[in-house]
């Protein structure tokens, strides 16, 4: 019995020594998340950039390929740009949103906010990966 209430006592104190969440941890890790998820920006607006020319130059893309129908791929230029402005439309809108600063706030309700917005700020990467991969398949067929 004795034995059974010494393991039930390390058990207990070992459970109080495990460290609660830290919103500045939480914080960090939101940050690093949305940093790795700027590095895809760049790729963002490559794709957007090459759309842009490719809608410049038709008439050269019509040379360069005659089967092209051009009003065709003029649409499929704009919506796939418009995705790609939309991805980009929900960065800029996460960054406005986000508030690093937590005055005020509890350290529970600072690390329930912080795990909200990396919950957040993944579903942007997610649709970033998705435009981009989507872009990039496109593009692929004039060589871009």
């Amino acid at each position: 019995m004795r034995l059974l209430l010494g393991i039930f006592a390390i058990a207990i104190t070992a459970g109080a020594c495990t460290p609660a969440a830290n919103y500045k941890s939480e914080r960090d890790e939101v940050m690093k998340f949305h940093d790795v998820v700027m590095e895809d920006h760049g790729k963002l607006i490559d794709n957007q950039m090459k759309l842009d020319t490719l809608l410049k130059s038709l008439p050269a893309l019509k040379t360069t390929y005659p089967e092209l129908d051009t009003l065709k791929e003029k649409e499929a230029m704009k919506d796939t740009q418009g995705r790609l402005n939309r991805a980009e439309d929900l960065m800029n809108d996460w960054m406005h949103k986000f508030e690093p600063d937590v005055t005020g706030k509890s350290d529970a309700e600072a690390v329930a906010y912080f795990k909200s917005e990396r919950i957040r700020i993944g579903r942007v990467d997610s649709v970033y990966k998705s435009e981009i991969r989507l872009s990039n398949t496109y593009l692929s067929k004039f060589r871009k």
